[in-house]
């Protein structure tokens, strides 16, 4: 994986973060430093921590289905990037995010980090290598953590105005990774 992919990957996964975080900054009160860092470090942390887990999950049955593992990976990346395509065209997909306990914080991070979960377990089918691989976790987390903290500090204002045209170009780039990846198996 070059370093540009390793950005885009990294800004497709976290698009979902600055929307939720975004959104649920208004259950948050007055925002303050350690509130913001608490949101960010559980969102970057559990966005890496599922995608490193799918990862480590995939290559241990990628082995299983190498012959038709791009073509899975292929169809997983689709999915989750015409999901994103999709929800961020459909009126009323938006909804209220409450971030105020840690039960509902870690509940929202998860929730927002199913789709890097399924992002390792096709990279472990097209063979991404363990560096590459490491490196992208870190930096999925990172970005993540900026998203977070970008959301709850820039609140709702920003999120009407760009919230569905980023989850469409984040969805798009899982495809056209996806296509990358199809096409490299063929």
């Amino acid at each position: 994986m070059d370093i540009y992919e390793i950005l885009l990957m990294a800004l497709s996964l976290s698009v979902d973060s600055l929307v939720v975080s975004m959104s649920g900054s208004v259950t948050l009160g007055r925002v303050r430093i350690p509130k913001v860092a608490a949101v960010a470090a559980v969102f970057g942390s559990v966005q890496a921590g599922l995608l490193i887990s799918g990862w480590l999950i995939g290559t241990s049955v990628a082995s299983l289905v190498h012959k038709v593992a791009h073509v899975i990976g292929f169809v997983i990346l689709l999915y989750i990037g015409g999901s994103m395509v999709w929800s961020a065209f459909r009126r009323g997909s938006e909804e209220k995010v409450d971030l105020s306990g840690i039960s509902r914080l870690l509940l929202a991070a998860a929730a927002t980090s199913v789709d890097a979960f399924a992002v390792g377990v096709s990279l472990a089918m097209s063979s991404v290598k363990s560096y590459d691989m490491w490196i992208l976790t870190f930096t999925v987390g990172a970005v993540t953590m900026a998203a977070a903290t970008a959301g709850v500090t820039c609140g709702s204002i920003v999120g009407r105005r760009f919230g569905s045209p980023a989850k469409a170009i984040g969805g798009a780039v899982l495809v056209a990774i996806g296509v990358k990846l199809l096409c490299s198996g063929l």
